[in-house]
Parts: C-alpha cells; structure tokens; sequence
C-alpha cells in the first residue's frame, strides 16, 4: 500500500514538473524583470554560476510561464553558455557557448508567436557578447 501512495506521488510530481505549460514572452512584470537581470548580471561576473542558474531558472518560471522542466533547460543552457563565454577572448574560442546558446534560443522560441531563427538568434547573442566583452563600437564588433 505504501509503495503504492509513493508511486502515485511520484506520478503527480512527473506530471507536474514536465506538464506542458502556456509560455508567453511577452507577459511578465517589468520591475520585477529589471530585478532578476541586475542580479543575473552580478552572479555572471561574480562567476557564481549556481546562483546564476537559478535566477535564470527563476525568470522562466515566474515571468514567462515555462514548465518546472522547461526552465530547468532553459536554465541549464544559459548557464552553460556564460560559463563556456565568460572566460574566451577571441570569436574561435567563444563559439564553444554555440551550442547551448541554440538550445538556449530553441526553448524561447516555443513560447513567441511566430518563433524566429534560433540559429541566427544565437550567432548574433555571441557577437552582441563579444562585442561588449571588448568595448568595440557595434559597427566594428560583427564576428569580434
């Protein structure tokens, strides 16, 4: 009987985490926004990744309506992209976050309305990157 209670429980905890959910970029809390990239910014250069991970995750969640599931990975791809980013000085070096960043984009892209190119999304999130990372006026920064 006990084990019986427990797979239930587990059942309705699968269920509720990987439960598909309404997603909506464009419905969230501006301030609230504001709040969670300020602090999303000081643990990317504290290079306090865990922490990091889970304000991303946080974001997903609370501001755009992603499953628990759904913002662990957008979470985790994130994450991942800074990390593989933070520490590259030249756009050889930086294309090691290209792989997370289009996860990263392919799981955003579910919840807008006409999607968008995440490939194209992300190539130009590392150049945005690299150009800031070396102070190059965004004219001369394409491919840093």
């Amino acid at each position: 009987m006990i084990c019986l209670a427990l797979a239930l429980i587990l059942v309705a905890i699968g269920a509720y985490v990987s439960w598909p959910r309404k997603a909506d970029l464009r419905a969230f809390d501006p301030p609230e926004i504001a709040r969670l990239e300020t602090v999303m910014w000081r643990d990317y250069y504290d290079k306090r990744y865990p922490a990091l991970f889970y304000h991303l995750y946080e974001l997903s969640r609370t501001q755009f309506g992603f499953s628990p599931l759904d913002s662990f990975r957008i979470a985790l791809a994130a994450a991942r992209a800074a990390k593989a980013f933070q520490p590259t000085r030249s756009r050889e070096a930086a294309n090691a976050a290209l792989p997370a960043l289009v996860t990263y984009y392919r799981l955003l892209a579910s919840a807008t309305p006409e999607g968008f190119n995440v490939e194209e999304a992300a190539r130009l999130e590392l150049d945005w990157c690299g150009c800031s990372q070396t102070q190059k006026s965004p004219g001369r920064c394409r491919g840093f």
